[in-house]
């Protein structure tokens, strides 16, 4: 079966909503939790640029069992086993979501989003308000960002040669120089698949990523004001967190809220992964339940 996506580039000032009814939403992988309620909405859990949807099982299926709920982790487009497209624009990552939720049967969920993840969550908040319960958005903001960081560590994984590599550890040590945390290599190498028979290759479709890195580090114009209830989760030790950031997303969202993890970094979901449980659970289970 042969993938299609149309592409959608919205210039400044266009109708981002118009040109959005023309998209095609991708078929994505999903893992599920639980089961479908009557009183909590299911809850869709998106990764970041070279995540996989195996980075939110656990709170995914804690979640589900204690709220009693459906819980979906996603593999966005391009990344873990969902289907590889020729392009990455925000505006199709977002219409992807709504495509799997009407796939599902879902009229209305909760979306926990981390990164790049976060970026779609602000989007789908914002574009189709009415099916949305709740978001939490995990230390991400609607803002676009200026630093090369995505693009140098494109470029180093790049230029790592696979027909080299005979261990994860030699692949870690060769882009230490590039990457210096050890976690983030090692959150980037489970990206690394070994062939059978021998060698390496990426889960992830590596060239789209770093050819796109500019719209992944990118936020649209002329995005309408979401009504959704907002949860802004950020690390006390990242550096994505900035009040000019505060200032633009309480100009997207009616009412955000923010709440930060002392001693995470970017990754919030895994370097304190109880209190960034906690903190989840507690918003859902005030403002998780469908209306």
């Amino acid at each position: 079966k042969q993938w299609y996506q149309r592409r959608v580039r919205v210039s400044p000032g266009a109708d981002l909503l118009s040109s959005l009814r023309t998209a095609r939403g991708s078929t994505l992988s999903y893992t599920k939790h639980g089961e479908r309620s009557s009183l909590h909405a299911p809850v869709l859990f998106l990764h970041g640029v070279f995540g996989s949807k195996i980075n939110f099982n656990r709170p995914a299926k804690r979640i589900a069992n204690e709220l009693g709920t459906e819980a979906y982790c996603l593999d966005c487009r391009n990344h873990g086993v969902s289907p590889w497209h020729d392009t990455m624009y925000l505006t199709e990552l977002a219409e992807d979501v709504v495509t799997f939720a009407q796939l599902q049967g879902i009229e209305k969920f909760n979306i926990v989003g981390h990164s790049l993840g976060g970026k779609q969550a602000c989007l789908v908040c914002a574009l189709h308000p009415t099916l949305v319960q709740s978001a939490i958005i995990v230390d991400m903001f609607p803002v676009s960002f200026s630093s090369g960081l995505l693009d140098e560590t494109c470029t180093a994984l790049l230029l790592l040669d696979l027909d080299k590599i005979k261990t994860r550890k030699q692949a870690s040590a060769l882009l230490a120089l590039q990457i210096k945390a050890e976690s983030e290599r090692n959150f980037i190498l489970s990206n690394l698949m070994q062939v059978k028979g021998g060698g390496w290759r990426w889960r992830c479709n590596l060239e789209i990523i770093s050819r796109f890195t500019e719209e992944i580090r990118g936020f649209p114009d002329n995005v309408p004001k979401s009504p959704v209830k907002s949860l802004f989760v950020y690390g006390g030790a990242s550096d994505y967190m900035t009040p000019e950031r505060v200032k633009k997303t309480k100009e997207l969202f009616s009412d955000p809220h923010f709440q930060e993890i002392e001693g995470a970094g970017h990754i919030v979901h895994l370097d304190k992964p109880e209190e960034f449980y906690v903190t989840m659970r507690h918003f859902l289970d005030v403002n998780g339940i469908l209306i």
